[in-house]
């Protein structure tokens, strides 16, 4: 990790669009200096960059056969967010696993975890899970393949588990559904309601 990336400099920096001690569904939230940061922040990826449409692109054809889904939601969370499938799962089949990555807008950092979802067909709860590494075995070679084409494309830093769920606990990230306390540096930095 890059020695400006430490935790205590990724805490100092979400604290910059977060306002302490506020819920967010408080109005005096997006009122404040960093609601609007994170605001104003937010409307400038709408649409995402050209560097972000070109990698969802390029990703297209370095996994042929995969499904490629880019789950970004503007206006809601600080972090563009792509799905590929392994080989074979499409979105909408009865089983799709994948690998995601999410890469912050608000610092050069990213993150990967794997996706299982598997309908079991009518009357059944579906099987749904996501993890982050260890990977298992036949998730991997994506892991791999996206990790190298995310440092190379953008140059940003993949963050390790421990400093990933550092806990942030006086702030709250704008569209998450808990409350003072619970919050973690890849809540503030991505924002997934996991």
């Amino acid at each position: 990790m890059k020695p400006e990336l430490t935790v205590d400099a990724l805490v100092q920096l979400v604290r910059r669009y977060y306002p302490a001690g506020i819920a967010n569904e408080d109005p005096r939230y997006r009122e404040s200096e960093e609601g609007q940061c994170l605001q104003t922040l937010l409307q400038t990826q709408v649409g995402g960059t050209p560097a972000w449409n070109a990698f969802v692109q390029k990703l297209r054809g370095e996994f042929p056969g995969c499904s490629v889904w880019d789950t970004t939601v503007p206006w809601h969370d600080p972090c563009y967010d792509c799905r590929v499938s392994l080989p074979g799962h499409v979105k909408g089949g009865p089983r799709y696993d994948s690998v995601v990555c999410m890469l912050s807008q608000l610092a050069p950092v990213y993150t990967l975890y794997a996706s299982h979802v598997e309908d079991k067909g009518p009357g059944t709860e579906r099987d749904y899970w996501l993890r982050f590494p260890p990977f298992p075995p036949e998730f991997q070679p994506h892991e791999a393949e996206l990790a190298k084409l995310i440092e190379s494309t953008f140059g940003f830093t993949r963050l390790p588990d421990d400093i990933l769920f550092t806990p942030v606990p006086d702030l709250v990230p704008r569209t998450a559904n808990f409350g003072l306390g619970k919050a973690r540096l890849i809540d503030c930095l991505f924002t997934r309601t996991w």
